[in-house]
Formats: structure tokens, sequence, C-alpha cells
């Protein structure tokens, strides 16, 4: 006998022990094998159906729990559906500018301040007067606005 033969056989002579010690119950009232190799009588069902449905109340109950004392617990926040372009920049909205590829938050609040300070834009060129749009910027912005 080599030496696969022997591994083979004692891999054998161990999952025969294995399912005896589980068949006497030494290890739970539910052992794995039995679970999934032997016939259950009706009774047997309805107490592991029994047991699945505790443990799926209690980890519901510890995740309720959980998520009441999560700090950093992201809430999903609605998308915000894109505007029609190209936007009218003497009436958007500043979530409106934010989606002109290159205007952040902050950038489309100093086009709104700008906008109510100083009267409503009349050519792109009038872009350049905001605080942070260069000639690269506007260039790239003009597409997406439209001046009314």
């Amino acid at each position: 006998m080599n030496s696969a033969e022997k591994s083979f056989l004692c891999l054998a002579l161990f999952l025969f022990a294995l399912g005896g010690v589980s068949r006497l119950g030494f290890f739970s009232e539910i052992s794995p094998l039995e679970s999934v190799f032997l016939p259950m009588s009706e009774e047997a069902v309805l107490d592991s159906v029994a047991i699945v449905d505790t443990i799926d109340n209690e980890a519901t109950a510890s995740d309720d729990e959980d998520a009441k004392f999560a700090k950093h617990k992201r809430e999903k926040k609605p998308k915000k559906k894109a505007p029609a372009f190209p936007l009218p920049i003497n009436s958007a909205s500043n979530e409106d500018l934010c989606f002109i590829k290159g205007v952040g938050p902050s950038l489309a609040q100093k086009i709104i301040d700008y906008r109510e300070k100083n009267g409503n834009f009349r050519t792109a060129k009038d872009l350049e007067k905001v605080p942070g749009i260069g000639a690269k910027k506007r260039q790239a912005m003009e597409e997406f606005v439209r001046f009314d």
C-alpha cells in the first residue's frame, strides 16, 4: 500500500468515525451532517424552522440596535435629475449650475452672487469677471449655458 492509498484510507476512517460520533449526539442537538443527509420528521422540521426564525429575529434586533448607534451611517440621498442643457445662466439655481463640468458648489455660488450684484450675464466674456473663471473654464462652460 503506497502513501496515497494510506492517506485515502485514513480519511475514509476519519469520516466514518465522525459520522458515528455525530449520530450519537456528542456535538449538538442538531448536527450539520444530520440536517443535510438524514431525512427529518415533521417535528424536527418545525423545530429547525423555529430555531432559524429565532436566530433571524435576534439578528434583526441587533441590526436595529447597531443602526441606532452607528455614528457614520450614510443615508442614501436621492439622485438629482440633470437639467436640460444648455442652462439659462441668468436664472439657473446653484444645484443646476453644479451639473456643468468644472463647476462645483462654491463656484456656482460665486456665479449667483456675481449675477445678483452686477446683473445678468449678456455674453460668455462676462463669465470671466466671476472670480475663479478664466478663459479656459469659460470656453468649457460655453456649450452648457445660454445667455437670455
